[in-house]
């Protein structure tokens, strides 16, 4: 399996998964890492459990969510949540679309397929993070109401916190129609910058850099922001797509303290 790694700092380990090698068939080949599409259950637990191995733990070093595309997050802990979400969706926290820890050898993970995946690093802190930021998220400004919540809540220094955007859609690949534009121009700062109109009713909208000035507003410095380059469209043999295939599988990006 190819792990793609965010090497930030030598107290944190973070990761994106790829659907290459794994278990599962059909439009979740291989490696899709969530209960909730279509794919059979115990190929996605072997999913998990190689995921694990791979990084030398167990899944009750991990956590999850039931993501709804909400601007809900908490905290968690590995004497608490560990392992919740992992083996059944039954226990896992619902409507909940991000996540931080102090918890040392807690991996975060949260799922994408052109969604965007954003680990957070608070130094100063020795907090991490996991946002699931999707399109709706993104509108209703989740990075920015966690990122806030870090520093009023958690006593966060912006200028020792680091993020890392991952693999998603590309803007010349997300075409939005009218009605989207409507609640991006609704955002409590200036989007204009961040879609391009092609016709009457279509736009092409910059996810990545809409979440990256959401950052910014919370004064994360610019040059610890990292955005990733894949695109989950055009490079369709790593990565999940759901608008490419409806029944996609999905990848994991993923976060912890050593």
């Amino acid at each position: 399996m190819l792990l793609i790694p965010w090497n930030i700092d030598e107290h944190v380990e973070a990761y994106t998964s790829t659907r290459m090698e794994g278990f599962s068939k059909g439009g979740c080949s291989a490696f899709n890492l969530a209960f909730n599409v279509n794919d059979r259950p115990e190929d996605v637990l072997k999913n998990r459990i190689l995921l694990a191995e791979t990084l030398h733990t167990d899944l009750h070093h991990m956590v999850c969510l039931t993501q709804t595309h909400s601007t809900h997050f908490l905290e968690v802990s590995l004497e608490k949540d560990g392992g919740k979400g992992m083996y059944t969706l039954d226990d896992a926290y619902t409507d909940y679309d991000a996540m931080y820890t102090r918890s040392k050898d807690l991996y975060l993970m949260v799922f994408h397929a052109d969604c965007i995946p954003v680990l957070i690093y608070a130094k100063d802190q020795q907090i991490v993070g996991a946002i699931h930021a999707g399109w709706k998220g993104n509108v209703h400004e989740i990075t920015l109401k966690f990122v806030q919540h870090l520093i009023q809540h958690e006593h966060c220094d912006p200028k020792y916190m680091y993020a890392y955007i991952g693999p998603s859609i590309e803007q010349k690949n997300f075409e939005v129609q009218k009605n989207i534009i409507d609640l991006v121009q609704q955002m409590s700062f200036d989007t204009s910058r961040f879609y391009t109109q092609i016709d009457e009713t279509h736009y092409l909208l910059n996810g990545k850099e809409l979440c990256k000035e959401q950052l910014l507003i919370c004064n994360v410095p610019n040059d610890h922001i990292s955005i990733s380059p894949y695109c989950t469209i055009e490079h369709h043999d790593l990565f999940f797509s759901y608008r490419q295939d409806h029944q996609a599988g999905r990848n994991v990006s993923i976060i912890k303290l050593k």
